[in-house]
């Protein structure tokens, strides 16, 4: 459920704010006390189990909240920030809100005595989970700012991880290879839907050993296969699919057209430069995984595109 901070005031312009993995609401609360300070903007607090709902049906009953949102206010113009694995979660639901069906239909069998179970999205209809129809067009605009999220995933989860997915399946879609995570970036988000991405500088996306990397964690070799892939060497990322995550994570960053179109004028740069238009790309803010949150620089790039957004969805209207 979306629970708003403050006074309910549904008129004003929603931000929703998503925590993490083994996170909590209050972790963003200095983005929603600055949020509500301005006085034009209505935080919300996306309250889910980041432990114990598979990614794909927390994002819808994020979508299907943020639906409802566009019950109160006719076309509204919502910005998501939404920290780690909550960046997941909100891609899914944008999924979800443009495409209800985009989660395939499979069967897996339970850890424990060998039972099939269906999961997909024509059980997810069918239990009211997901969406009946998209409702993309029912918002004016959508940003999505993802603060440190890792879109990699785990390449060989610890043991100790592997023994907590019969209780906390958040696990099971945080592997590279999952499900969710090899299909997050299949489904093509229209025009006015946006998202933003920024990296902390320090220790990215989790533990030195947790196997989760960032594009700032980028080594030199990975940073000129990208430039390949973007290029249009299809084969430039290989089979790896922690690469194919990150690649289609920035081929969905809105900087990234800029970023394309750069550097096929410029033709192949060496690691270093590109390293750096890269972080222009996608900024990195000095502090941790979570001290991030409290970074001043973030309220600034929110209140940035607080800004722009109104100014962007506004002007059609003028016109």
């Amino acid at each position: 459920m979306l629970a708003p901070y403050g006074p309910a005031h549904t008129d004003l312009r929603p931000l929703v704010l998503v925590h993490g993995i083994h996170g909590h609401p209050g972790e963003l609360r200095a983005l929603a006390e600055r949020a509500l300070a301005t006085g034009d903007v209505q935080p919300y607090l996306f309250l889910y189990d980041d432990l114990g709902r598979y990614l794909d049906r927390s994002g819808d009953d994020l979508a299907r909240a943020l639906a409802q949102l566009a019950c109160h206010a006719p076309r509204p113009d919502v910005v998501i920030v939404a920290h780690s694995m909550g960046g997941i979660v909100a891609r899914c639901a944008l999924n979800s809100l443009v495409e209800p069906r985009w989660f395939p239909l499979f069967t897996h069998r339970r850890l424990r005595r060998g039972k099939v179970r269906v999961r997909g999205s024509a059980e997810a209809v069918h239990a009211g989970v997901r969406l009946e129809a998209a409702c993309a067009a029912d918002f004016a605009a959508v940003d999505l700012l993802a603060v440190d999220t890792p879109w990699s995933g785990f390449c060989a989860p610890r043991v100790d991880l592997r023994n907590l997915w019969r209780r906390e399946r958040t696990w099971v879609d945080m592997v590279s290879n999952s499900t969710v995570l090899t299909r997050l970036h299949a489904v093509a988000l229209p025009a006015h839907f946006r998202v933003h991405q920024l990296e902390a500088d320090q220790r990215a996306a989790g533990l030195a050993d947790d196997k989760i990397r960032t594009l700032g964690d980028l080594a030199d070799a990975d940073l000129l296969r990208f430039q390949r892939a973007i290029l249009g060497d299809r084969h430039a990322l290989g089979s790896d699919p922690r690469d194919r995550n990150l690649f289609a994570a920035l081929a969905d960053e809105r900087s990234f057209p800029a970023l394309a179109a750069g550097l096929r004028a410029s033709g192949p740069l060496a690691a270093p430069v590109f390293r750096a238009e890269l972080r222009r790309a996608v900024p990195r803010l000095a502090g941790s995984h979570t001290s991030v949150l409290g970074n001043t620089a973030l309220f600034a790039l929110l209140d940035a595109l607080l800004v722009r957004g109104a100014t962007e969805v506004r002007r059609p209207a003028r016109s």
